[in-house]
C-alpha cells in the first residue's frame, strides 16, 4: 500500500504569483497621480478613483498637521552647516502645499518655549513623512502593482 501512494503523481505546483494587480496607467498619468498626491494629501488617490481612501488620507495628514501646530511644533527650514535641518525640512515639505502655506503664507515657525514643542515637531514631521508614503502608494496603484 505504501508503494502505490509513492508511485502516484506528485502534487501540482502552486500557480505562479501574479506580479501586477491591475493594468498600469500610462507614465504621464502615473506622474500626475504622484504630483497630485504630493501637492494635496489624498488627491492622488482621488485622481485614481479611490476617493474614500483619498479623503481618509487627507484627514489623517491634516489632523497630524493640526496637532503639530496646536502644540507649537517646529516647522523646519534649512540652516547652513546643519545638514539634518535639510533632511527634516525635506521630510516636512513632503506634506506638500500645507507646508508652504504654513511656512510662507502664515510665516509659522513654532514656539520653542511651548510645553508641547517637541511633540508638535514630531507630529509635523510625521505628517510630511506619512504623505511621502501616500505618494508612493499612489505610484504603486497607478503602476498596477497594488489594487
Amino acid at each position: 500500500m505504501a508503494d502505490t501512494a509513492s508511485s502516484e503523481n506528485p502534487p501540482a505546483a502552486p500557480p505562479p504569483v501574479q506580479t501586477a494587480l491591475a493594468e498600469p496607467l500610462p507614465m504621464p498619468q502615473q506622474v500626475m497621480a504622484m504630483a497630485l498626491a504630493w501637492l494635496v494629501p489624498g488627491l492622488g488617490h482621488v485622481y485614481l478613483k479611490r476617493a474614500v481612501r483619498g479623503v481618509i488620507f487627507f484627514a489623517l495628514v491634516m489632523i497630524a498637521l493640526g496637532i503639530g501646530i496646536s502644540l507649537q511644533g517646529n516647522l523646519y527650514q534649512p540652516i547652513r552647516g546643519q545638514w539634518l535641518t535639510y533632511l527634516a525640512t525635506f521630510g516636512q515639505a513632503c506634506s506638500g502645499i500645507p507646508y508652504f502655506v504654513l511656512r510662507y503664507g502664515f510665516h509659522y515657525q513654532g514656539q520653542q518655549e511651548a510645553a508641547g514643542y517637541e511633540y508638535g515637531t514630531a507630529f509635523l514631521l510625521t505628517a510630511g513623512l506619512m504623505n511621502l508614503l501616500l505618494v508612493l502608494d499612489a505610484r504603486d496603484i497607478a503602476s498596477g502593482q497594488k489594487e
